[in-house]
Protein backbone atom coordinates (compact mmCIF):
# COMPACT_ATOMS: atom_id res chain seq x y z
CA UNK A 1 0.00 0.00 0.00
CA UNK A 2 1.18 3.41 -1.12
CA UNK A 3 2.02 6.38 1.34
CA UNK A 4 -0.84 7.79 0.18
CA UNK A 5 -2.89 5.55 0.30
CA UNK A 6 -1.92 4.52 3.94
CA UNK A 7 -2.66 8.63 5.01
CA UNK A 8 -5.93 8.25 3.28
CA UNK A 9 -6.86 4.91 5.24
CA UNK A 10 -5.70 6.91 8.42
CA UNK A 11 -7.38 9.94 7.65
CA UNK A 12 -11.03 7.59 7.27
CA UNK A 13 -10.27 6.24 10.32
CA UNK A 14 -9.74 9.15 11.98
CA UNK A 15 -12.83 10.59 10.89
CA UNK A 16 -15.23 7.32 11.84
CA UNK A 17 -13.60 7.87 15.53
CA UNK A 18 -14.91 11.28 15.60
CA UNK A 19 -17.57 12.60 17.97
CA UNK A 20 -19.84 15.29 16.01
CA UNK A 21 -21.66 17.70 17.74
CA UNK A 22 -24.64 19.91 16.88
CA UNK A 23 -28.09 21.77 18.21
CA UNK A 24 -31.25 21.96 16.92
CA UNK A 25 -30.81 25.52 16.38
CA UNK A 26 -27.96 24.89 14.49
CA UNK A 27 -27.95 27.51 11.30
CA UNK A 28 -25.25 27.36 8.90
CA UNK A 29 -24.45 29.68 6.28
CA UNK A 30 -24.17 26.85 3.76
CA UNK A 31 -27.97 25.35 3.84
CA UNK A 32 -28.38 22.90 0.89
CA UNK A 33 -30.98 21.72 -1.46
CA UNK A 34 -32.06 18.47 -0.69
CA UNK A 35 -31.81 16.72 -3.93
CA UNK A 36 -32.12 13.46 -4.89
CA UNK A 37 -33.15 10.53 -7.51
CA UNK A 38 -36.24 9.00 -6.16
CA UNK A 39 -36.80 5.40 -8.17
CA UNK A 40 -40.55 6.13 -8.12
CA UNK A 41 -40.69 10.02 -8.87
CA UNK A 42 -37.34 10.94 -10.64
CA UNK A 43 -35.56 14.06 -9.73
CA UNK A 44 -36.31 16.00 -6.95
CA UNK A 45 -35.30 19.01 -5.09
CA UNK A 46 -37.41 19.68 -1.77
CA UNK A 47 -36.59 21.82 1.48
CA UNK A 48 -32.68 22.03 2.50
CA UNK A 49 -30.39 20.43 4.56
CA UNK A 50 -27.58 20.66 6.70
CA UNK A 51 -25.75 17.80 7.63
CA UNK A 52 -24.24 17.08 11.41
CA UNK A 53 -23.21 13.97 11.22
CA UNK A 54 -21.14 12.68 8.33
CA UNK A 55 -20.18 9.59 8.54
CA UNK A 56 -20.43 6.36 10.56
CA UNK A 57 -18.38 3.17 11.50
CA UNK A 58 -19.83 1.04 9.27
CA UNK A 59 -22.79 1.00 6.69
CA UNK A 60 -24.22 4.28 5.15
CA UNK A 61 -25.02 7.17 7.99
CA UNK A 62 -25.59 10.53 8.40
CA UNK A 63 -27.47 12.95 10.03
CA UNK A 64 -28.72 16.71 10.62
CA UNK A 65 -31.52 19.32 10.22
CA UNK A 66 -33.84 19.84 7.17
CA UNK A 67 -35.98 22.70 6.78
CA UNK A 68 -39.10 23.54 4.29
CA UNK A 69 -40.32 27.25 4.16
CA UNK A 70 -41.02 30.58 1.86
CA UNK A 71 -38.36 30.87 -0.53
CA UNK A 72 -36.75 27.44 -0.08
CA UNK A 73 -36.04 24.44 -3.08
CA UNK A 74 -39.37 23.30 -3.91
CA UNK A 75 -41.99 25.16 -1.47
CA UNK A 76 -44.73 27.17 -2.46
CA UNK A 77 -45.06 30.97 -1.77
CA UNK A 78 -46.69 30.12 1.04
CA UNK A 79 -43.52 28.01 2.36
CA UNK A 80 -46.44 24.83 1.94
CA UNK A 81 -44.21 21.74 0.48
CA UNK A 82 -45.32 18.87 -1.00
CA UNK A 83 -42.79 15.86 -0.88
CA UNK A 84 -43.27 12.31 -2.83
CA UNK A 85 -40.43 10.24 -1.17
CA UNK A 86 -39.78 6.51 -1.22
CA UNK A 87 -36.71 6.58 1.11
CA UNK A 88 -34.58 5.31 -1.73
CA UNK A 89 -31.20 6.69 0.66
CA UNK A 90 -32.27 4.54 3.53
CA UNK A 91 -33.99 4.21 6.38
CA UNK A 92 -35.09 7.23 7.83
CA UNK A 93 -36.07 8.44 11.39
CA UNK A 94 -37.43 11.47 12.12
CA UNK A 95 -38.12 13.87 15.25
CA UNK A 96 -40.28 17.15 13.92
CA UNK A 97 -38.49 20.03 15.66
CA UNK A 98 -41.28 22.74 14.48
CA UNK A 99 -44.28 23.08 12.45
CA UNK A 100 -47.35 20.25 10.99
CA UNK A 101 -47.60 17.56 8.19
CA UNK A 102 -49.55 15.07 6.91
CA UNK A 103 -47.95 12.31 6.30
CA UNK A 104 -49.82 9.20 4.02
CA UNK A 105 -48.99 5.99 2.70
CA UNK A 106 -49.04 5.44 -0.76
CA UNK A 107 -50.30 1.43 -0.55
CA UNK A 108 -52.73 2.01 1.72
CA UNK A 109 -54.04 5.63 2.26
CA UNK A 110 -53.41 6.15 6.01
CA UNK A 111 -52.62 8.94 6.94
CA UNK A 112 -50.46 10.35 10.27
CA UNK A 113 -50.92 14.13 11.62
CA UNK A 114 -47.29 14.88 12.91
CA UNK A 115 -46.35 18.05 14.67
CA UNK A 116 -43.47 19.18 16.85
CA UNK A 117 -42.53 16.92 18.80
CA UNK A 118 -43.47 13.71 16.70
CA UNK A 119 -41.13 11.27 16.35
CA UNK A 120 -41.42 8.40 12.82
CA UNK A 121 -39.60 5.87 11.34
CA UNK A 122 -39.41 5.83 7.65
CA UNK A 123 -38.65 1.94 6.30
CA UNK A 124 -36.41 2.31 3.38
CA UNK A 125 -39.11 2.04 -0.10
CA UNK A 126 -42.08 2.37 1.77
CA UNK A 127 -43.73 4.92 -1.04
CA UNK A 128 -45.39 8.53 0.99
CA UNK A 129 -46.35 11.83 0.57
CA UNK A 130 -45.61 14.66 2.97
CA UNK A 131 -48.06 17.49 3.06
CA UNK A 132 -46.39 20.28 4.78
CA UNK A 133 -48.68 22.94 6.04
CA UNK A 134 -47.42 27.00 5.94
CA UNK A 135 -45.22 28.63 6.69
CA UNK A 136 -42.08 26.35 7.60
CA UNK A 137 -41.12 22.96 8.91
CA UNK A 138 -38.22 21.75 10.20
CA UNK A 139 -36.84 18.32 11.26
CA UNK A 140 -34.02 16.54 13.06
CA UNK A 141 -33.13 13.57 10.85
CA UNK A 142 -31.05 10.29 10.24
CA UNK A 143 -30.50 8.05 7.36
CA UNK A 144 -29.30 4.80 7.57
CA UNK A 145 -28.28 1.70 5.03
CA UNK A 146 -26.65 -1.13 4.81
CA UNK A 147 -25.70 -3.80 2.41
CA UNK A 148 -26.80 -6.75 4.36
CA UNK A 149 -30.71 -7.40 4.20
CA UNK A 150 -32.74 -6.67 7.61
CA UNK A 151 -36.49 -6.92 7.97
CA UNK A 152 -38.62 -5.01 5.29
CA UNK A 153 -41.72 -3.16 6.63
CA UNK A 154 -44.92 -1.38 4.79
CA UNK A 155 -45.43 0.86 7.64
CA UNK A 156 -44.06 3.96 8.84
CA UNK A 157 -43.44 4.13 13.05
CA UNK A 158 -44.67 6.97 15.07
CA UNK A 159 -44.32 8.33 19.04
CA UNK A 160 -43.99 11.13 20.55
CA UNK A 161 -40.94 12.69 22.34
CA UNK A 162 -43.41 12.75 25.38
CA UNK A 163 -44.73 9.53 25.56
CA UNK A 164 -45.01 7.87 28.54
CA UNK A 165 -45.50 4.12 28.16
CA UNK A 166 -45.91 1.56 30.89
CA UNK A 167 -43.28 -0.59 28.94
CA UNK A 168 -40.41 1.36 30.33
CA UNK A 169 -37.45 -1.29 30.88
CA UNK A 170 -34.27 -0.87 32.10
CA UNK A 171 -31.05 -0.79 29.90
CA UNK A 172 -28.52 -3.62 30.12
CA UNK A 173 -25.74 -3.89 27.93
CA UNK A 174 -22.12 -5.33 28.34
CA UNK A 175 -19.11 -3.03 27.98
CA UNK A 176 -16.36 -4.73 27.02
CA UNK A 177 -13.90 -3.13 29.76
CA UNK A 178 -16.57 -3.46 32.44
CA UNK A 179 -18.76 -5.74 32.18
CA UNK A 180 -22.27 -5.71 32.62
CA UNK A 181 -24.25 -2.60 33.56
CA UNK A 182 -27.74 -1.40 33.73
CA UNK A 183 -28.27 2.74 33.89
CA UNK A 184 -31.42 4.16 33.17
CA UNK A 185 -34.48 3.07 31.06
CA UNK A 186 -35.82 3.01 27.59
CA UNK A 187 -38.57 2.14 25.25
CA UNK A 188 -38.07 0.80 21.60
CA UNK A 189 -39.94 3.10 19.00
CA UNK A 190 -38.56 0.52 16.35
CA UNK A 191 -36.10 -2.47 16.88
CA UNK A 192 -35.23 -3.38 13.55
CA UNK A 193 -34.11 -1.76 10.13
CA UNK A 194 -34.67 -2.50 6.74
CA UNK A 195 -30.99 -3.30 6.30
CA UNK A 196 -28.31 -4.32 8.84
CA UNK A 197 -29.66 -3.39 12.96
CA UNK A 198 -31.79 -0.05 13.49
CA UNK A 199 -33.11 0.61 16.90
CA UNK A 200 -34.64 4.02 18.16
CA UNK A 201 -36.56 5.20 21.01
CA UNK A 202 -36.17 7.20 24.16
CA UNK A 203 -33.94 6.84 27.03
CA UNK A 204 -34.17 8.62 30.57
CA UNK A 205 -32.35 8.85 34.03
CA UNK A 206 -33.42 9.70 37.20
CA UNK A 207 -34.76 9.25 40.77
CA UNK A 208 -35.64 5.74 41.25
CA UNK A 209 -34.61 5.04 37.79
CA UNK A 210 -32.36 1.52 37.11
CA UNK A 211 -28.89 2.46 37.77
CA UNK A 212 -29.26 6.25 38.85
CA UNK A 213 -27.79 7.60 42.64
CA UNK A 214 -30.60 8.99 45.11
CA UNK A 215 -30.89 12.69 43.58
CA UNK A 216 -31.38 11.26 39.79
CA UNK A 217 -27.81 11.54 38.51
CA UNK A 218 -25.26 8.75 36.84
CA UNK A 219 -21.99 7.89 35.19
CA UNK A 220 -21.03 5.73 33.43
CA UNK A 221 -18.23 4.33 31.20
CA UNK A 222 -19.61 3.35 27.79
CA UNK A 223 -18.60 2.24 24.33
CA UNK A 224 -21.82 2.46 21.97
CA UNK A 225 -20.75 -1.74 21.49
CA UNK A 226 -24.37 -1.66 20.19
CA UNK A 227 -23.82 0.52 17.20
CA UNK A 228 -23.02 3.74 16.06
CA UNK A 229 -25.65 5.82 18.43
CA UNK A 230 -27.03 9.16 17.27
CA UNK A 231 -28.95 10.93 19.85
CA UNK A 232 -31.23 13.98 20.48
CA UNK A 233 -30.71 15.35 23.92
CA UNK A 234 -34.56 16.57 24.98
CA UNK A 235 -34.45 17.06 28.53
CA UNK A 236 -31.47 17.47 31.19
CA UNK A 237 -28.06 18.23 30.95
CA UNK A 238 -25.14 16.08 30.34
CA UNK A 239 -21.16 15.91 31.25
CA UNK A 240 -19.23 13.50 28.54
CA UNK A 241 -15.43 12.55 28.63
CA UNK A 242 -13.80 11.38 25.19
CA UNK A 243 -11.21 8.36 27.30
CA UNK A 244 -9.06 8.54 24.08
CA UNK A 245 -8.48 12.55 23.95
CA UNK A 246 -9.15 13.40 27.34
CA UNK A 247 -11.71 16.12 25.59
CA UNK A 248 -15.13 17.00 27.53
CA UNK A 249 -18.17 18.03 26.14
CA UNK A 250 -21.03 19.60 27.92
CA UNK A 251 -24.74 19.37 26.44
CA UNK A 252 -27.96 20.88 27.31
CA UNK A 253 -31.59 19.93 25.76
CA UNK A 254 -31.33 20.44 21.69
CA UNK A 255 -28.43 19.14 21.34
CA UNK A 256 -27.59 16.72 19.06
CA UNK A 257 -24.36 14.01 19.81
CA UNK A 258 -23.14 11.45 17.10
CA UNK A 259 -20.62 8.86 19.17
CA UNK A 260 -19.06 6.04 17.30
CA UNK A 261 -18.88 2.95 18.23
CA UNK A 262 -16.08 1.49 20.28
CA UNK A 263 -14.68 5.24 21.18
CA UNK A 264 -14.55 4.92 25.08
CA UNK A 265 -16.16 7.99 26.73
CA UNK A 266 -17.71 8.94 30.46
CA UNK A 267 -21.01 9.89 30.45
CA UNK A 268 -22.26 11.43 33.33
CA UNK A 269 -26.71 12.54 33.19
CA UNK A 270 -26.22 15.49 35.71
CA UNK A 271 -29.43 15.31 38.49
CA UNK A 272 -32.55 15.54 38.99
CA UNK A 273 -33.55 14.23 35.02
CA UNK A 274 -31.82 13.64 31.60
CA UNK A 275 -33.79 12.52 28.45
CA UNK A 276 -32.97 11.53 25.06
CA UNK A 277 -33.88 10.24 21.36
CA UNK A 278 -31.40 7.56 20.73
CA UNK A 279 -30.84 6.11 17.21
CA UNK A 280 -28.59 2.88 17.44
CA UNK A 281 -27.34 1.95 13.48
CA UNK A 282 -25.08 -1.38 12.63
CA UNK A 283 -23.68 -2.92 9.48
CA UNK A 284 -24.42 -6.55 10.66
CA UNK A 285 -27.80 -7.78 11.46
CA UNK A 286 -28.73 -8.58 15.36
Amino acid sequence: MSNGAVRRQNDETALQRQIEVGNRNYNPGNWVPFAWDDPKFGAQAKGEVAVIRSKGTGGSLQAGLWRTGIGIAGCEADGSCHVDYSAPLGDETIVILEGSVTVTIAATGKKYRLEAGSMISHPKDVVLSWDIDPPFLKKFWVIWDSPNPGTRETDVLVGNISDNPDAWEAYKWVEPDHGPQTCGELFALRSTGSTGTLKCGLWRTGVGIAGCKPDGSSTIPYTAPLGDETMLLLEGQVHMVNEETGEEYHFKAGDIVALPSGLKVTWTSKAPFVKKFWIITNEKVS
